[in-house]
């Protein structure tokens, strides 16, 4: 059966169709959106000198993407991708497509799924026995190699150019996470939010989307692809260019269960590097510094719960960034960039295959393991990275010769708790915060309803949250901003023990759970990320007349509670 993908799509229409289906069809009613052709300017990209560009030749391989294709000048327009993966899903029996929803804009975010035997529903695909790998490319719209990379790594698995590789593992891959940045060639969404700051508010169809894909598929292994930039502040605060193809980071936020990380590097990390060092290309820890040129700290990734590779480790999968050397360089070294993007894709998934039993017993661990802790040690509510001194290979602006920079180092492979909690047994939110709950539904967290009133009493261990501050601020990253609709409220909260009357109707969070260390992000008020922060859960402001509370509160340990579960709510 045919797939017809339109170019974009109505938003009421789309969510009415039927994604599970093995194959989708889509007949929508077409909406204004941008031309569907990617837009960049090439005469605003940087231009290498000849001693810098003759440093990342072209590799000697054929690339099947529509970015390569005969007579291609630009980058893969939206239009060109749907056509290719019809194509591809015409000639695969492994490959079943199914639509995530529409961008803001309308455009289709298509999810591909690679599995032996073919099946399309997360439902079908965990019942094969076999670790899942998510591949996730162009969350940011300028940053197009990574999505070229699963584009051409689709190709090769629907063409069956990788063996037997779907006996031993299933792919997800997300092409294209930000059509509308895509077809604009801009980072943000076209609201300028930026998704990879929203996988914990859900405040994004597209951020939406992405979580559809983690909580229907819940895969073991996440590969988020990025491209970093080469000139700009690098040459401003250093006099220098960006010299790695690759810049890699595994999650890293607290609470995380330490064999996550250890079998992140093991496992996988190891073996990617080596793939890169067989292949020349050169690679590094990823790294970043912000827009302010006075400051020239540099930083690895972020450590707060938002970005797609920390949510990724949250939700209990081996997660990791890779970003190459591509942003304000226009369509110069693409073909490189994409080669080192499918590099790490194959070396991944070959890792993943290689140690499927393992992957899949990690898993089960981690959940198991971060459900075992309800209302038990410390929950770490905010964290920061270590500072200390790094050095840097870069290039001179001017020779081209290689540099050693030795910076201002911020180091998330160490994280340092600012904020620690009791970890408590659950949360409850007031019946009047459905709007918080059904955000928690939609991360895939258990969510539950109060059937009967409770009385608890004091030596039952629940506590509020009363606020101590409030101001307003801006969200903040590694880079100094986190684009558009970043205003949060800051609060800092005290628990207080307290009796509690709690009504039929409340929603009950149980943090035993796989998915509790996400909840706790969620909920937990003080970071930024917070349901609180975002507004999700109000926080009032004190009247004078006495204290001011959240509604919210934690319990110590397991209440003897009537509840029934939440139905999961169709949309947000």
């Amino acid at each position: 059966m045919a797939i017809a993908f339109p170019i974009c799509f109505s938003r009421r229409r789309l969510f009415r169709a039927a994604v599970s289906a093995s194959v989708v069809v889509v007949l929508a009613a077409a909406v204004q959106c941008r031309p569907a052709s990617a837009q960049y300017d090439p005469a605003k990209a940087l231009v290498e000198i000849d001693a810098i560009a003759s440093q990342y030749p072209d590799p000697e391989v054929t690339i099947d993407s529509p970015a390569f294709a005969a007579g291609k000048t630009g980058f893969t327009s939206q239009q060109e991708m749907l056509v290719y993966i019809r194509g591809l899903a015409a000639q695969s029996p492994s490959m079943r497509v199914r639509q995530l929803g529409p961008s803001q804009q309308g455009r289709a975010i298509p999810l591909l799924v690679f599995a032996e035997p073919a099946v399309s529903s997360g439902a079908e695909l965990s019942k094969n026995g076999k670790p899942t790998v998510l591949l996730i490319g162009a969350q940011h719209g300028n940053e197009p190699a990574g999505g070229e990379a699963a584009l051409a790594f689709a190709g090769m698995l629907a063409n069956g150019k990788l063996d037997d590789i779907l006996e031993r593992v299933n792919i997800l891959i997300v092409p294209r996470a930000n059509p509308d940045g895509s077809a604009a060639f801009l980072r943000g969404l076209a609201d300028g939010q930026d998704v990879n700051r929203d996988h914990l508010t859900l405040a994004t169809p597209e951020g939406q989307a992405l979580a559809h894909v983690f909580n229907d598929y819940q895969p073991e292994v996440v590969l988020d692809s990025h491209e970093f930039s080469v000139g700009g502040r690098w040459v401003e605060k250093f006099g220098a260019l960006q010299k790695y193809d690759g810049l890699v980071q595994l999650a890293t936020v607290a609470n995380l269960p330490q064999a996550q990380a250890a079998a992140a590097e093991t496992l996988f990390r190891q073996p990617l590097l080596q793939a890169f060092d067989r292949r020349a290309l050169s690679h590094s820890w990823y790294y970043t510094t912000s827009w302010n040129k006075d400051d020239r700290t540099v930083a690895m990734g972020g450590v707060g719960p938002d970005t797609g590779r920390n949510i990724a480790g949250l939700r209990n999968a081996i997660s990791f960034l890779l970003e190459t050397r591509g942003v304000g360089i226009g369509k110069a070294h693409f073909k490189r960039r994409v080669y080192t993007h499918l590099t790490a894709i194959e070396s991944v998934v070959n890792a993943t295959a290689g140690n499927a039993s393992q992957v899949l017993a990690l898993n089960r661990q981690f959940r198991r393991e971060v459900a075992a802790k309800a209302g038990r040690g410390v929950l770490n509510v905010i964290g920061a990275a270590t500072p200390g001194r790094h050095t840097l290979a870069m290039l001179d602006a001017r020779s081209g010769q290689a540099r050693a920079i030795e910076v201002d180092w911020m180091s998330a492979l160490e994280i340092q708790p600012k904020l620690q909690r009791p970890r408590p047994f659950a949360y409850l939110l007031p019946a009047s915060e459905t709007r918080a709950a059904e955000r928690l539904q939609a991360l895939g967290v258990n969510v539950y309803q109060v059937t009967a009133k409770l009385q608890l009493g004091l030596e039952q261990g629940a506590q509020s949250y009363r606020l101590t501050s409030r101001t307003q601020g801006r969200k903040q990253d590694v880079t100094g901003s986190a684009g558009a609709a970043s205003d949060v409220v800051r609060v800092t909260t005290e628990l207080e023990a307290l009796p509690l009357a709690i009504a039929a109707g409340w929603y009950y969070v149980p943090l035993d759970q796989p998915l509790a260390n996400l909840a706790a992000a969620a909920l937990e008020p003080e970071s930024q990320s917070s349901y609180v922060s975002n507004g999700l859960l109000p926080a009032p402001t004190a009247d004078g007349d006495g204290p001011a509370y959240l509604p919210l509160y934690r319990l110590a340990k397991r209440p003897q509670l009537a509840v029934e579960a939440l139905v999961a709510a169709r949309g947000l």
